[in-house]
């Protein structure tokens, strides 16, 4: 399983090519993003290519196109062509999914069936280009307080509903540890629907090693599950950059 380095959490304001630089030098040959608005891909594509690196996936849509409200839908999907155009520009492959806060006043069972409805068509648009959508559950406890789809539980049935090969799943071991305290337990029930994963450690959301997430025990799983993707560095080092995710290298090999 290859690393993969979050350059905005990973290296926060730093220009793009200062990032990629760092985190060329500790051997890491792949990283993601989040969004692409405001970004100079020419320049990204021209310095991964010079390094040597390759974008792994960056998010397809944002929160403010959410899937749970079906007036959002024409948005979302408009974001998400723009979005597989990028993505057959740099060569990726995954593109990551936000379903969006829960909307007040408006019924769960509404949102769900909005949830459905929509990411069956962004499925649709993805499989037509070549790329598998990921769609990622988030921590309601903490960092996204009404987030719609917060459990693996409810995100495993989301995605049997939509039923599309082209939409699979996101597990991020740092929100996910944050919902379930029966986590391990819980990751081979999903495996055969992820397609990425992020780590980052819990508490705090530092680098692997800097919490309390017993990591060799996470990567005995994932592998022992038949996960063969990418490990996303998504987490906020505590301290310098390269040093951290040097340790984190060593604590997943």
């Amino acid at each position: 399983m290859d690393l993969c380095v979050c350059l905005d959490a990973v290296f926060g304001d730093a220009p793009i090519e200062d990032a990629l630089r760092a985190a060329g030098e500790t051997g890491i040959r792949a990283f993601e993003f989040w969004d692409w608005r405001g970004r100079d891909l020419t320049a990204l594509a021209r310095q991964a290519t010079a390094l040597g690196m390759s974008a792994v996936i960056f998010s397809g849509n944002t929160f403010d196109e959410p899937f749970v409200d079906p007036n959002a839908h024409a948005r979302a999907l408009a974001q998400l062509t723009r979005s597989l155009e990028i993505a057959r520009h740099l060569g990726v492959q995954l593109l990551v999914i936000h379903v969006g806060y829960a909307i007040p006043g408006r019924s769960r069972a509404d949102q769900w069936a909005a949830a459905v409805a929509g990411l069956r068509a962004a499925g649709d648009l993805a499989a037509g280009a070549g790329v598998t959508l990921a769609v990622e559950p988030l921590n309601s406890r903490l960092d996204h307080p009404g987030y719609f789809l917060d459990t693996l539980p409810d995100a495993d049935r989301l995605l049997n509903e939509v039923g599309h090969p082209a939409v699979r799943l996101l597990l991020d071991i740092y929100h996910m540890r944050l919902m379930h305290d029966d986590l391990l337990e819980r990751i081979p029930q999903v495996l055969a629907k992820t397609v990425h994963v992020h780590v980052a450690d819990v508490p705090g959301r530092g680098e692997p090693g800097s919490g309390a997430i017993s990591w060799p025990v996470v990567m005995r799983t994932l592998r022992a599950g038949g996960y063969r993707g990418a490990i996303g560095l998504e987490c906020w080092p505590t301290g310098p950059p390269k040093e951290a995710l040097r340790r984190a290298e060593q604590l997943l090999a």
